[in-house]
């Protein structure tokens, strides 16, 4: 159902802060009685930021923050990747700091202490008076922390395993509850629990860990925000969908649905507050495609602004001129509030899409190419920069591993191998580098390669080596553990250099992966002989030792410019050795953006294939190519690329031809 329009509500936003790096979680306090903002993102720092948007101050962490909590004395607890609990005073200045072992994802405060936990699988209790002996209890959660609620004797606990736990204030387990699938989001509703299922269930728990109700809401796990004095008064909690079919609905307070009405993209977040102060709340959506959305209890539509990039979060904040929202839109900071003013707009303008249903390739143009499967000629399909973490990761907590690949799985799931960069550590161990920009994400996320069908992934990139050698090793051993081939990095040398072979309908092909050089012992990896650098004499000795058992050499050359469109003197230079040596095709990714293709002598140069799984919210890095190249024994016999955009920041989808048709352009013969 579309909402019908209401009542209109003035409301307007205003600007607070373009951040360094994607907002993860945002506070509203109070700094010397006014009104005040705390924000975390992945650049690594902690910023508050008064009410007109000047920085009061900002304090920076040991790596990307992740979650946030305020304590008693407007204190600031910060969360971050290198697994560091931070508690900062009204001022920005570090009164200490707690290790724990890994990436911490949540925290919350809770009688006068803070809890926190993430990747270590634990939950731990801290004094966070003390100077020593901080840790109060700690308790093994057995996977994964993503949430933590409380109520007044009770702590919940919810890990993507599909678990919740609570304890008591001395950290005995109360009770468990196992949902049978990865959990996404845990709150309060009065003396109970709300559970958010990535099936698209909302369950609601006593606090005796009782199942209440539980209603299937939509694709993926549900947003929601508790509702109060509303007609019709039965209404208790307003939630938000994601997926195909997103929506804004009502539940009573016994998961009975009252209306539910159509957006144009996934709900990200949802808040409730009196904005205009007439006694009934308005339920406040932030949607994927950067609209913030205002209905009433009735589901009727009041006004919207557009906050510009995808909404991420939605904090209430109380001030003297009254109630506001504080608005995490990717990068940038809003505060909407009730009056007359700027609307905002779109910085992202996605051309037309071919809808999911639809998504099967069209034929391959010509007319020459043997049918997929045919003895004596195989199927390869390439994408660039693939990677699940920083805002990716949380959408695969929301929707599950497979997700991304709704677009592109026809294509994909056609090849006889599919290739792609795997752009992040997969590891919950390592210390992170001292660098700008830091990817890595859970190893259980590995699955979205297994989920798309990429056989063969490179590791040869600038963000191998994010959290050192031990994360290396755990994310070969994660990509091992499912027969995903590697290469372009390993254990060693001679593993970096080697090789992945295989034969596909009779076709010997060999896969090679190397990065530039440039990058050996610079800021953004530390020397070492564990990757395979791309100077074109090694390029060209890695190709030559291959060329006799192979009838395709394919090498995949992580190098260039950032944001260039057109390749670098370096880019020709070692993609012409490697075709001179002998490579059939070579396939180039790490400037996040599409650049040309060059038929070099009896080989094929795709410089670079742009993003594919990324959310870098440009539109020239939101525009990425599926490279599909069709091979016999005697080499390459057609190519095309499949242009698409990364829809929502996690899904490519094909662009329209304007016949409703997937775009597809034939580059070779």
């Amino acid at each position: 159902m579309t909402a019908l329009p209401g009542d209109p509500l003035p409301i307007a936003l205003e600007k607070l802060l373009d951040a360094d790096g994607h907002l993860t979680a945002g506070l509203a306090t109070q700094l010397a009685g006014r009104p005040a903002f705390v924000l975390a993102s992945l650049g690594r720092t902690v910023s508050c930021l008064a009410e007109d948007g000047q920085v009061r101050w900002r304090a920076s962490a040991s790596g990307p923050v992740y979650a946030l909590a305020l304590l008693e004395g407007d204190r600031v607890a910060a969360g971050d990747d290198a697994g560091h609990v931070t508690l900062f005073n009204q001022a920005g200045q570090r009164l200490w700091q707690h290790a724990l072992a890994s990436r911490v994802t949540s925290l919350h405060a809770w009688r006068g202490g803070l809890l926190a936990g993430g990747w270590d699988e634990r939950l731990t209790f801290l004094d966070v008076e003390s100077d020593r002996d901080r840790v109060r209890w700690q308790v093994d959660l057995g996977g994964p922390l993503n949430g933590i609620a409380v109520l007044p004797d009770l702590a919940a606990a919810a890990t993507l395993d599909g678990r919740v736990r609570a304890f008591d204030p001395a950290g005995a387990e109360v009770w468990t509850l196992d949902a049978g699938a990865p959990l996404a989001g845990l709150g309060t509703l009065e003396t109970g629990f709300l559970v958010g299922v990535q099936d698209g269930r909302l369950l609601a728990l006593g606090a005796d860990g009782g199942l209440r109700w539980e209603r299937v809401l939509g694709e993926g796990s549900p947003v929601w925000s508790a509702i109060e004095r509303t007609d019709p008064p039965d209404a208790a909690i307003a939630f938000g969908t994601g997926g195909a079919s997103p929506g804004v609905g009502l539940l009573s307070a016994r998961g009975e649905t009252l209306w539910q009405v159509a957006v144009p993209s996934p709900v990200g977040a949802l808040v409730t507050l009196d904005l205009d102060g007439d006694g009934a709340a308005e339920i406040l959506a932030g949607l994927a495609g950067g609209q913030v959305l205002a209905f009433d209890a009735q589901g009727r539509q009041r006004g919207s602004v557009h906050a510009g990039l995808h909404v991420w979060d939605l904090v209430p904040v109380q001030r003297p001129g009254g109630p506001a929202v504080l608005i995490l839109a990717d990068l940038l900071a809003w505060r909407l509030v009730e009056r007359f003013g700027s609307g905002g707009g779109p910085l992202l303008k996605p051309p037309k899409m071919v809808s999911i249903s639809e998504d099967s390739p069209a034929p391959s143009l010509g007319g020459t190419a043997a049918p997929p499967g045919a003895q004596g000629m195989a199927t390869l399909a390439f994408l660039g920069d693939v990677s699940p973490s920083r805002t990716m990761e949380a959408q695969l907590m929301r929707y599950g591993p497979a997700y991304p690949w709704g677009g592109l799985g026809t294509l994909l799931s056609g090849a006889e191998l599919a290739v792609a960069n795997m752009e992040s550590t997969l590891s919950t161990r390592g210390k992170p580098m001292n660098k700008v920009y830091l990817l890595r994400a859970h190893p259980r996320w590995a699955q979205m390669v297994v989920e798309g069908g990429i056989d063969v992934v490179t590791l040869a990139n600038n963000h191998a080596l994010d959290f050192g050698d031990a994360g290396l090793d755990e994310t070969l051993s994660t990509l091992g553990a499912l027969n995903v081939a590697v290469v372009g990095a390993g254990r060693s040398q001679v593993e970096a250099h080697r090789p992945a072979l295989f034969t596909l309908n009779g076709v010997r092909v060999a896969i090679l992966g190397y990065l530039a050089s440039r990058w050996n012992g610079s800021v953004d990896v530390p020397a070492t002989d564990r990757l395979a650098w791309a100077d074109p004499a090694a390029v060209q000795a890695g190709v030559r030792s291959v060329r006799s058992q192979a009838d395709v050499v394919v090498v995949l050359l992580h190098n260039g410019a950032e944001y260039a469109g057109k390749p670098s003197s370096t880019q020709m230079q070692v993609a012409h050795a490697a075709v001179d040596a002998g490579a059939d095709l070579v396939v180039g990714h790490h400037p996040h953006v599409t650049q040309t293709v060059e038929r070099y002598h009896d080989g094929l140069i795709v410089y670079s294939l742009g993003d594919a799984v990324f959310d870098i919210l440009t539109a020239p890095a939101m525009q990425g190519h599926l490279l599909r190249v069709q091979v016999t024994k005697s080499g390459l016999v057609r190519a095309e690329l499949w242009p698409f955009w990364i829809d929502d920041a996690i899904r490519p989808r094909l662009l329209d031809d304007g016949q409703g048709k997937p775009r597809v352009q034939v580059i070779y013969p």
